[in-house]
């Protein structure tokens, strides 16, 4: 008996194993046809991915939206998102992001940020993750009209949640701001929301919605643009 409970005891106290670094990540896909009265085809993709070790952690993400109706595209959107986070503490990092869009609806050739600043990750468990961001980033907006193309250095305000309440649900939110610390009327928002279930093994069903504020817009343009995109993914 007693060397059973020896055995026992060792089990308990002996640290798991660390888990080797690994991707994990989604690409969720959503599309739709019409033919007949209205000729309309729409199709998005999602793909977010992260790479996380001990002292630091790689975040990849990228979005395509494509919209055409009687043979006219309508809608042509595509981002890349990249951003690289050293741990000095199990809570406090420093980190270095870069981003590129396109917008075919807002008359936006390219949007690119590049900076760097500091975050603190509040909590990171399997239900709650919470952490908040802060920095500069140079900020640079290219039109299909030269005159508004603007670029300048901008602070960078983000703070990012994810809720897993049970094993079917999880939603998430992204919100991003970058006031211009050159001139107050230069402001740019972004909060990209997210809803998922679970349906089975790796497949889920998600709904997005992505909110963009822009101050400055090209000449004839809206301040904000709203896009709903729901769809099926994977996730590995």
């Amino acid at each position: 008996m007693l060397p059973i409970l020896l055995t026992a005891l060792q089990d308990a106290t002996t640290p798991a194993a660390p888990v080797a670094p690994k991707w994990t990540g989604s690409v969720t896909i959503g599309a739709s046809f019409s033919d007949g009265n209205t000729e309309r085809t729409t199709v998005s993709t999602v793909a977010d991915a992260e790479y996380r070790r001990e002292k630091d952690r790689t975040k990849l993400g990228f979005l395509w939206n494509y919209a055409e109706e009687e043979s006219s595209i309508t809608e042509r959107k595509t981002q890349a998102r990249a951003q690289y986070d050293y741990f000095f503490s199990k809570q406090l990092y420093g980190l270095a992001q870069a981003s590129a869009e396109n917008d075919f609806r807002a008359a936006l050739d390219l949007r690119t940020t590049l900076g760097v600043g500091a975050g603190y990750q509040y909590a990171d468990t399997e239900t709650w993750k919470l952490s908040a961001e802060a920095g500069l980033s140079y900020f640079n907006e290219d039109f299909k009209t030269d005159d508004d193309d603007q670029n300048y250095l901008a602070a960078r305000l983000a703070a990012k949640w994810d809720y897993k309440p049970n094993d079917k649900w999880t939603l998430g939110q992204l919100g991003e701001l970058y006031p211009s610390v050159e001139d107050v009327e230069d402001v740019y928002a972004r909060l990209d929301t997210k809803a998922r279930v679970e349906l089975g093994g790796s497949m889920y069903a998600q709904g997005q919605w992505i909110y963009a504020w822009d101050n400055t817009p090209a000449s004839g343009k809206e301040r904000v643009d709203n896009l709903l995109i729901l769809g099926l993914g994977w996730s590995f």
